[in-house]
């Protein structure tokens, strides 16, 4: 994502939108600037950049649009951006474990969902082995977060393959809102200690810099019989940023995380299939740098290049240690007439080491990948202020599936300031991996049996072509409306196919029946559903927002078993967060979310409460507790799952020092 922070032709409207944002994230221990320093109209002409990769008010985007403040993040409670999202409409997060989550939009949901797009500053972090975001290797400093953008449904024609479902774009704030000194520290029955500490300055002119380091330990989650899941999570993570007004940004990251997990070792000879405990290592590092120049005539030229390091060490699977390099621009054209165009391009580079053992083989072990990409976009003045036609479409190529093309196309009806009339018809892809062309990997062992997948180097990529209806609505000065629909249509969707058995003979293990299973794309299926969300402002010190969401799936498969993917994601579910200043020194907050029930879970409400207090100028606690409604539920999985797990009531305490 080259352009980070831009101008648009209208110089006056994007200066005061940087200066709400400031206002509204300067203070992250303080209870007086907050969400409530904004009133909705001012927070729904906000600008975001995911929706069409140029600052736009959410009002007016043409695609279903959610954007979560740094301070929601902060006044719900919550100590992981993953958590942080259960508050978007559409967006299914359930914790998996203590260490792990599932979390999709409009369906498909996995501990890999591997239809979801996440960035973080335009970095990708979706991996492109597994196939789908590691969430546990991300654990940032929450207090830096500016805002996270998410965009439900695809947005291929903008972000490349693999932005099927949606995008998710986290964005940390400028140097020039986090000056000074912030530390904070957590504790308590789950979350058993976490440390978080910032320092930013100013450098020359106009320079800003920060360094941050976070470190955090969490407790196992619960087994259904009562006893302690071997899952618990630790990790550390430092980093920095500086930026030189809007033109130029550096920033980097290190991190080291431990997350234990049990693992079944297959073997030939008994006991075939023993589950031993392991500890997951992650490991990672990355340098990125942005340029923006914003020229006489209102256009935009902006270069993004990026190096990332990650290594993922699994003692009973296989070690992946990759490169990325990345490099992408793009230019904003001046308005020519009636036609606002962009267009952008793009090289990634990634080398990759897959060392695998006796049950996980890759051919090849070691991959370099190129990805070239191009895209283009137009949006038509169809009728000045009213009526815009977008046109677009991203070409890329990688080496997995060669050429693909996502197109789009989008509508929009503005008949006054108040209302947004949308629609959109896109395609989009989800690319191969080397879990699916490359890997040879035991399922299961028996005396003389062995089954495994192995390659496939003629899988497809899934496609989907999407249909969308938006409707935004500020119904009063206090009270807006969102509506979005859609219908989503699948082809080339993954399955698991067995193909014929085979008599192994070799010099290390004795005779045996391989039976191998190979990735097809032998599903089909669509989607439907509607997302609606409102925010209300109650009272000058009460805010409101709530959502609710219905999804249908139906698949179309030759194995019956794949069909479960539609029991995985969840028909209903609802979210409230209501926020509430009590006075000057005290806030309450709480947010509580429906979940419908799934395959192999009941439904559950998930219930927290957030309760602060100024203690000075400079400290602030908070109180803390998470799950109230129950001691423990489970959220994703079978029962049967070796790393099942229950997610237990969580109460904690935090101090915040800023000066």
């Amino acid at each position: 994502m080259p352009i980070q922070t831009v101008r648009n032709k209208n110089r006056a409207p994007r200066t005061t939108s940087i200066a709400l944002l400031a206002g509204l994230f300067a203070a992250p221990y303080s209870a007086a600037n907050d969400i409530f320093d904004l009133s909705l109209e001012q927070l729904v002409e906000l600008k975001i950049i995911s929706a069409s990769k140029k600052p736009e008010p959410i009002a007016h985007t043409t695609a279903a649009a959610y954007v979560l403040n740094g301070d929601e993040i902060q006044r719900s409670g919550v100590t992981t951006i993953a958590d942080a999202l259960r508050m978007v409409p559409g967006v299914q997060v359930a914790r998996a474990d203590s260490n792990s989550w599932a979390i999709s939009i409009r369906g498909f949901n996995s501990t890999l969902a591997n239809k979801l797009l996440v960035l973080i500053d335009g970095r990708s972090i979706y991996n492109p082995v597994f196939g789908g975001t590691l969430w546990e290797a991300h654990d940032l400093m929450l207090e830096d977060i500016e805002r996270i953008e998410v965009i439900r449904g695809p947005g291929g024609a903008l972000w490349g393959a693999n932005a099927v479902n949606g995008v998710i774009n986290i964005i940390t704030k400028h140097t020039r809102d986090t000056r000074g000194t912030l530390a904070s520290v957590l504790y308590g029955n789950e979350e058993q200690g976490t440390f978080s500490a910032r320092h930013g300055g100013t450098m020359g002119k106009d320079g800003s810099y920060r360094v941050y380091a976070k470190g955090f330990q969490r407790d196992a989650s619960r087994k259904l019989s009562g006893a302690d899941t071997f899952d618990a999570w630790n990790g550390f993570r430092t980093g920095f940023r500086a930026d030189w007004s809007d033109r130029f940004t550096l920033q980097g990251d290190a991190y080291r995380t431990n997350a234990d997990q049990l693992r079944i070792d297959y073997s030939l000879t008994p006991p075939y299939m023993p589950v031993k405990e392991q500890r997951i290592h992650y490991e990672g590092a990355h340098l990125l740098g942005r340029w923006t120049e914003i020229r006489a005539d209102d256009s935009q030229f902006s270069v993004q290049a990026y190096i990332d390091w990650a290594k993922r060490d699994e003692p009973f699977n296989f070690i992946d240690d990759r490169m990325t390099y990345d490099l992408d621009a793009q230019y904003n054209f001046a308005p020519q007439g009636m036609h606002e165009f962009i267009v952008g391009g793009g090289l990634r580079f990634l080398a990759d080491d897959k060392q695998g053992n006796r049950n996980v083989e890759f051919t090849p072990r070691k991959r370099r990948d190129e990805l070239y990409s191009f895209f283009v976009q137009d949006k038509i003045a169809l009728q000045p202020e009213s009526l815009f036609l977008t046109l677009g479409a991203k070409f890329e190529h990688n080496n997995f599936s060669g050429y693909e093309t996502q197109p789009n196309i989008r509508l929009q009806w503005q008949p006054n300031t108040q209302q947004t009339f949308w629609s959109a018809i896109s395609r989009a892809v989800r690319t191969p991996t080397a879990i699916e062309e490359d890997v040879t990997s035991t399922l299961g062992t028996a005396a003389n049996v062995r089954l495994a997948i192995e390659p496939n180097d003629n899988f497809q990529s899934e496609e989907l072509i999407a249909y969308e209806l938006g409707y935004r609505q500020q119904l009063k000065p206090n009270l807006s409306l969102d509506i979005a629909t859609f219908y989503n249509d699948y082809q080339h969707l993954m399955t698991t196919s067995i193909q014929t058995p085979r008599l192994v003979i070799n010099k290390i293990d004795p005779p045996y029946i391989f039976i191998p299973v190979k990735f097809t794309n032998n599903m089909e299926g669509t989607t439907r559903g509607i997302e609606i969300a409102t925010h209300w402002s109650a009272t000058e010190n009460m805010k409101l927002s709530m959502n609710y969401s219905y999804l249908h799936l139906a698949l179309d498969a030759q194995d019956v078993t794949q069909k479960t993917a539609q029991l995985l994601y969840p028909r209903h579910q609802a979210g409230l967060a209501l926020f509430y200043n009590l006075g000057k020194q005290w806030t309450l907050d709480t947010t509580a979310t429906y979940v419908d029930q799934l395959a192999t879970t009941q439904s559950y409400i998930r219930w927290s409460v957030n309760m602060g207090k100024q203690l000075g100028k400079n400290l602030r606690i908070n109180l803390t507790g998470e799950n109230l409604g129950d001691n423990a539920h489970p959220e994703f999985g079978s029962a049967a799952d070796i790393n099942a797990g229950e997610i237990e009531r969580s109460v904690f305490v935090k101090l915040t020092w800023g000066l």
